[in-house]
């Protein structure tokens, strides 16, 4: 007797392996995941940042910002300069010894300074505290320096943050970066509170530091960037001259804590560098900014972000459950006719007979409707009698 063939067999399980191997469209993958939660080393995407419903835009205030702070401990002074990039990492500008810089993909970089009264400069480092430093990478290349970071959207009434706006609304967003870098075997994070001003755009009263990053590209050709800069230089000059002879009255007065130096308008404002305690009682450094930018007023936000509809992997879900089921009941149908019985063909399905009569079936089904709906419509009142 011959064997019979086993091509159903062959066929009904490449189609059973093939559907088995296509990826399920997630609910999730085609809408933007809400940050209202901290996300682990993912890239922060400052022209799409989506906070609690919520789409903010803070592409305009890429490229490193700088706030400056002084201070004097008998008998030294020194300045602090804190650079931030919430869009990417920091690349400085020339060649700069590895020691006096911050690691390679440093989204926040504080540097001490010593600065001398009678020469009127700083004269050497004394600090490189990287204070958010993501995987390494380079300035063309923002994902290449992903952090830890969480969004939460300020409320616009209440004494829970935010900027008072002119119509007595609160507006703001707070970003929270951290990474995996320790200082002196303390954790590091930074706080940045941008708050509403219609006024500014962000870049505004930046004081000008000794240290140089490369700017964004777009900034390159900016004239207007470039007049506020020269201005800041002679500001600050003008500033230091007049600094110094304050230092050199202070020489032999008390200590004054850090204070920032800040122009008239400074958008970016330094709230303070503190050693806190985290969740589990150990110590970290805390580095607190406040920014003024009209980035995150309500009007340049955009509407909320529909959430996905989950119907459709609920109904993709129910097809392959659905087909699986099928499918098993007639491999293992057809595996017990062809062991037991040795059927072929038509034979190795079970209830093979229904199957075959499953179109002449619906055939008549459809004849009989539509004969029942002709005859429906053709009888109009009473017949006679």
């Amino acid at each position: 007797m011959k064997r019979p063939s086993n091509w159903w067999f062959s066929s009904t399980l490449a189609s059973l392996l093939l559907l088995l191997s296509t990826t399920p469209p997630s609910p999730s993958s085609s809408s933007s995941v809400p940050a209202a939660a901290a996300v682990a080393k993912t890239p922060l995407t400052c022209d799409n940042l989506v906070v609690d419903g919520h789409k903010y835009n803070l592409a305009a205030l890429a490229g490193p910002h700088t706030a400056v702070t002084s201070e004097y401990t008998p008998p030294t002074h020194h300045n602090t300069t804190y650079t931030v990039d919430v869009c990417g990492p920091l690349v400085r500008r020339g060649e700069v010894d590895r020691a006096e810089r911050c690691p390679d993909g440093t989204r926040v970089c504080a540097i001490k300074r010593r600065w001398d009264p009678k020469a009127g400069k700083t004269i050497d480092i004394d600090q490189v505290i990287p204070i958010v430093v993501g995987a390494p990478g380079t300035g063309d290349d923002d994902k290449a320096a992903a952090v830890a970071w969480e969004a939460k959207r300020l409320p616009r009434d209440g004494d829970d943050g935010g900027s008072v706006t002119k119509d007595g609304k609160k507006e703001g967003l707070r970003l929270t970066l951290s990474g995996e870098t320790k200082y002196q075997q303390r954790a590091q994070r930074a706080v940045v509170e941008f708050r509403c001003n219609a006024d500014l755009v962000g870049t505004e009263g930046e004081w000008e530091s000794v240290e140089e990053y490369v700017p964004p590209k777009k900034e390159k050709d900016n004239k207007e960037r470039r007049r506020e800069e020269r201005g800041g230089i002679w500001r600050r000059e003008e500033g230091e001259k007049k600094e110094d002879g304050d230092k050199k009255k202070e020489d032999n007065i008390e200590s004054k804590p850090e204070k920032q130096l800040m122009k008239d308008g400074a958008a970016l404002v330094w709230e303070g560098y503190k050693r806190e305690r985290d969740g589990n009682g150990a110590e970290m450094d805390t580095l607190y900014l406040t920014w003024y930018t009209k980035q995150v007023c309500d009007a340049a936000v955009d509407q909320p972000v529909p959430e996905a509809s989950h119907s459709s992997g609920f109904f993709f879900w129910l097809f392959v459950i659905g087909f699986l089921a099928v499918a098993s009941y007639l491999i293992f149908g057809s595996w017990i006719n062809y062991t037991r019985y040795g059927a072929r063909g038509w034979d190795l399905l079970p209830h093979g007979d229904m199957i075959r009569d499953i179109p002449y079936l619906m055939r008549d089904l459809i004849r009989r409707i539509l004969n029942t709906l002709q005859s429906t419509g053709s009888r109009g009142g009473y017949s006679a009698v």
